[in-house]
């Protein structure tokens, strides 16, 4: 029996208890690729997601619902420590940033002014607390930290597992595209990337390049082309 990991969705940030920084990703094609996977009888697949997304409907699925990054953390970081999992396919359209803390330009002038040192104004300055921001705060500002990059925990914690990276850029030449996706599956030790451009997607013909450890490339179109080949890639044996 093959396990699989396929995390699918956008992730949420909470600014409050309201508001939210979302990514835009129904994961249809995570659940395209699990159905396509699940032709198989000898599969079982982990597919971590979020609330809204697309997902396989089958007793081989076991679904772990999250929200933002952090909890992506917990069940990533979980399923690889207490399980042997061949294929990580990470479809998951992840946060880059989380909420640090809010406060207002108001308050940020007034450390400044009241603060020699500009980073010592910065440590300063007043936030504002509370479930939720209210709406009549002026000059709002969110200051964002970075997320943790979940795709390099991975192969950290378990480097035998055969990793499949995605890349989504919106707008950018093919050359750009894969360099990219190059730099990506360098950096997080991938087995296989695959480069999406965004602009495609919109006006539905969803273009992808499968590249491996090799430089291969292999142009896939559609969600359903692009799971076949993805999947045609993976050693049962």
């Amino acid at each position: 029996m093959k396990k699989i990991v396929i995390t699918a969705g956008g992730t949420s940030e909470r600014i409050d208890n309201v508001r939210k920084i979302t990514n835009s990703s129904s994961g249809k094609l995570g659940m395209t690729i699990a159905n396509e996977l699940l032709k198989r009888d000898d599969v079982f697949i982990y597919y971590i997601c979020t609330k809204g997304a697309f997902r396989p409907d089958d007793e081989r699925v076991k679904i772990i619902e999250i929200e933002g990054t952090m909890d992506l953390k917990r069940e990533v970081e979980n399923v690889l420590t207490n399980e042997s999992i061949d294929y990580f396919i990470h479809s998951m359209a992840v946060s880059d940033y989380m909420k640090d803390y809010a406060t207002t330009i108001d308050k940020i002038k007034y450390s400044i002014i009241h603060n020699d040192d500009v980073d010592e104004a910065f440590r300063h300055i007043e936030v504002i607390e509370g479930n939720k921001l209210s709406s009549s705060e002026n000059s709002l500002v969110i200051v964002l930290r970075p997320t943790p990059k979940i795709i390099s925990l991975i192969k950290e914690l378990s480097p035998k597992t055969f990793l499949v990276g995605f890349k989504l850029l919106d707008g950018v030449s093919k050359e750009e595209l894969i360099d990219v996706a190059k730099k990506l599956r360098n950096k997080n030790k991938c087995d296989l990337v695959v480069a999406n451009d965004l602009s495609t997607i919109r006006e539905g013909n969803h273009t992808a390049y499968i590249i491996d450890t090799k430089d291969n490339i292999e142009e896939a179109n559609g969600k359903e082309d692009i799971a076949k080949k993805l999947v045609r890639r993976f050693n049962y044996e």
